[in-house]
């Protein structure tokens, strides 16, 4: 079962917040990278989406949109408040006991890592974000295939 960007991205903050020692400073850039390598290796695992959205290619790496605005106003600055619905409540953070430790599992490797490192790993030669130009969309064919 994919879940919604939205989800996804609580979860990481519910993360950040719960473990500060292994997910510090989560900024908007680095929860962008987060999520794709956690999408990157989900499709390679597991052959399914993580997430239910698909990543564009920005000028600084894979993006998610609406990610993108739901928190561009934090610009480098920690995330604090999680994504909330138009009712004002909280995109559900909790996930099936499986992808809540595969999560574990991408903070444990990246974690550690702020986001302009992150974003010079989605660029390296041989990545899906190097496939294509700037402002299309990376297929999960692309994830699955190339280096993550």
């Amino acid at each position: 079962m994919a879940y919604s960007a939205m989800q996804i991205a609580n979860a990481f903050i519910r993360k950040a917040q719960e473990t500060p020692n292994e997910l510090p400073n989560l900024t908007p850039m680095k929860l962008q990278k987060l999520m794709f390598f956690a999408q990157s290796w989900y499709i390679k695992k597991l052959r399914a989406r993580l997430i239910d959205d698909n990543f564009m290619r920005w000028p600084y790496g894979p993006v998610i949109p609406s990610i993108y605005y739901e928190f561009k106003d934090n610009g480098g600055g920690n995330i604090e408040v999680p994504s909330k619905n138009i009712f004002g409540t909280p995109f559900d953070s909790q996930l099936e006991a499986r992808d809540e430790y595969f999560l574990d599992e991408i903070i444990h490797v990246y974690g550690g890592f702020d986001g302009w490192t992150l974003s010079d790993m989605t660029h390296q030669e041989g990545t899906a974000w190097r496939k294509r130009p700037v402002g299309t969309v990376m297929t999960d064919q692309e994830l699955f295939d190339r280096k993550v």
